[in-house]
């Protein structure tokens, strides 16, 4: 490829480009220098740019793009799937130049009106449409006529004279059929989502039903797109990055730049600093407790990390519940609390065990009691984890607020709180220190 591009030769690089597969170019790419890489685009025929570009992030595709005239520019975006072109256009510098000039101007401007986590935002208009009536001969023609310019002939998509989608006819079906027969005796009824769905819910219709496609109608139940199953996956993976980034409270994990990237997490630090300003508080109004009886100092961080640890497994099954069916959540959460109480019990018993041991190697006065203490601590702490882990998440959403901003340091920094007050409240009472 490096010697084709220095050559400059269009036609050569042109047939070895339509022979590789997008995601081998890209990585090919990453050989070359930038003139090479921009060389390399400016050689190609702009369906073959757009080809490759829908593989790459929007923001990079974008950049791409902007480097060609403004009628490459038309040529690239008409080439690329409806979906991919909304999520590029964006990005774009001229978009007010080029927005009058798509052929696929009225769905572009239609896909940017609907919100990120809609279905619309990611509906493709690349499918073959066949009308009831339609004899098979006719439809197999038209299914050949369309097939290179559409992602998908898996399913054709059946639609009556009012555009409202009737169902699904799968192309081995059509194939095998035999003349004089209408399409309408191959119609299977098919599952479908509307457009203002929230996409996870589409994602998950998509998994249930093991489709590759499904179908997407507005509010008068007419076909508007389809989203595909490669798009569902790469949204589901963008969907447990932004979890991931929630769960760890971290904004962004895609920040480039030293400062940048410090300066997004600096303020979610220095909330956590001030949410942890209450364990301090809360112990140090145990002074006394910690004073007199020194080894509760050294079970401390035993007692706090275990009610974490128990939350975070709790919180994220609870998430991951909700995002499929919220009224399975609390039915689910019962499993949650009670594995969280017999857990509770079993770490509290070997931790006492432990304590007692190793109160009475060190020459502790009340060793039982002591470990009473760090045992009974340690079964509540546990035992609370899940009960905070699987209330929260669901409280939120009920108030339609994203359960997964209730992350694991928040939650885990309430755990904490309430351990301390558990902790050493039990020392106080048992081991009578006032």
């Amino acid at each position: 490829m490096k010697t084709i591009i220095q050559q400059k030769s269009k036609r050569k690089l042109n047939q070895l480009i339509k022979k590789m597969h997008p995601h081998d170019i890209i990585e090919a790419l990453e050989q070359l220098d930038e003139d090479e890489v921009e060389n390399f685009y400016q050689l190609l025929s702009e369906k073959e740019v757009a080809r490759i570009v829908a593989y790459l992030e929007p923001e990079v595709a974008a950049t791409i793009i902007d480097n060609f005239e403004l009628e490459s520019q038309k040529d690239i975006i008409d080439n690329l799937d409806l979906d991919d072109a909304a999520d590029i256009f964006i990005h774009l510098d001229k978009q007010d130049e080029l927005i009058n000039t798509l052929e696929n101007e009225e769905f572009i401007s239609k896909v940017l009106t609907y919100e990120e986590d809609e279905v619309g935002s990611h509906m493709s208009d690349g499918f073959v449409v066949l009308n009831l009536g339609m004899d098979i001969k006719e439809a197999t023609k038209k299914v050949i006529k369309e097939a290179d310019e559409v992602d998908t002939i898996n399913h054709l998509f059946v639609i009556d004279d009012n555009n409202n989608f009737i169902g699904t006819i799968e192309l081995k079906n059509l194939i095998k059929s035999k003349a004089p027969l209408l399409i309408d005796e191959l119609v299977k009824t098919s599952p479908y989502v509307y457009d203002y769905n929230d996409i996870e819910e589409a994602i998950h219709k998509i998994q249930n039903y093991g489709l590759y496609e499904i179908a997407v109608l507005n509010s008068n139940k007419s076909l508007i797109g389809v989203l595909t199953v490669d798009d569902a996956i790469d949204i589901y993976h963008e969907e447990a990055i932004d979890d991931y980034e929630k769960l760890a409270a971290l904004p962004d994990t895609k920040t480039k730049g030293l400062f940048k990237s410090a300066l997004k997490r600096l303020p979610w630090l220095l909330l956590l600093l001030v949410l942890s300003i209450p364990i301090a508080l809360a112990t140090s109004s145990f002074e006394s407790v910690i004073a007199s009886v020194a080894v509760l100092a050294l079970f401390q961080p035993l007692i706090l990390d275990a009610g974490g640890d128990v939350a975070t497994q709790t919180l994220a099954v609870t998430l991951r519940i909700l995002s499929k069916d919220s009224k399975s959540a609390l039915k689910n959460g019962r499993k949650e609390i009670l594995a969280g109480f017999i857990n509770g019990v079993i770490l509290g018993l070997a931790g006492a065990v432990i304590s007692y041991f190793i109160s009475l190697q060190i020459g502790i006065i009340e060793p039982f009691n002591v470990s009473l203490v760090v045992g009974m601590s340690l079964t509540l702490t546990v035992a609370l984890g899940p009960v905070f882990a699987l209330f929260i998440p669901i409280i939120l959403n009920k108030f339609k607020i994203d359960p997964a901003i209730a992350s694991g340091p928040f939650i885990t920094t309430l755990i904490d709180i309430t351990s301390v007050i558990i902790y050493f409240g039990l020392a106080t009472i048992l081991l009578g220190v006032i």
